[in-house]
């Protein structure tokens, strides 16, 4: 795939909290030559990668471009980085305020959002055939309060797969957590596609609704 204005725009977003959180955890490190390691990988890595649609067909692009974001500094730090700690480096994520601000105005309990997202889960479906892109539905609730996503292929496992990291894959699933609660909502879920499971399972409830704490 080619560097598009996605891909630049998710290393400018991403790296900075990343690099944050590297220059906090090892003090010897040379910072300024990681980070151009990792600019590098991360141009290779998306040169090696099948392209799965521009972001206007496909917004998952960006989650495909996040994963590469961390793997390239993960092999930037040589086999400094344990991963524990690429676990705790992408959640150091979250501490960037424009993040917070971003998932907290999200609104995914409305039936107009949920009716969005299960048109433009349609177009990103068949945006690629490529093992790169996901494959998902969506399936609305009972009411606006709550809906589910099964995600049938990650392309974030054929990520882990092609470079060789397919055991770092699933710490970038314990942000899903994280980012729903961050929009108000929460996530039960059985297994994903990265730990072996058939599916990822995403059943998705509004806090303080009357399906909190209710099963599916």
């Amino acid at each position: 795939m080619k560097k598009t204005a996605c891909e630049k725009i998710l290393w400018l977003a991403l790296a900075p909290s990343s690099l944050a959180f590297i220059r906090k955890a090892w003090k010897d490190i040379p910072l300024r030559q990681v980070k151009k390691q990792a600019k590098a990988n991360y141009t290779a890595m998306v040169n090696r990668t099948p392209d799965i649609g521009p972001y206007r067909a496909n917004p998952l692009r960006l989650c495909l471009a996040g994963g590469m974001v961390w793997l390239s500094i993960f092999d930037a730090m040589d086999g400094k980085m344990t991963s524990e700690d690429f676990g705790k480096m992408i959640q150091s994520t979250l501490e960037a305020s424009w993040l917070k601000a971003l998932l907290s105005r999200q609104n995914r309990f409305s039936r107009r959002a949920q009716e969005k997202s299960y048109r433009q889960t349609l177009r990103a479906n068949a945006a690629s055939d490529s093992a790169f892109n996901w494959q998902a539905e969506v399936r609305l609730g009972r009411d606006e309060n709550e809906y589910t996503m099964i995600f049938h292929q990650c392309g974030l496992c054929a990520l882990g797969r092609q470079e060789g990291h397919e055991d770092l894959i699933p710490y970038m699933c314990q942000l899903d957590f994280a980012m729903i609660d961050l929009a108000g909502g929460c996530l039960k879920r059985t297994g994903t596609l990265a730990t072996g499971a058939d599916c990822c399972d995403f059943y998705i409830y509004k806090k303080g609704s009357k399906w909190d704490d209710a099963s599916p």
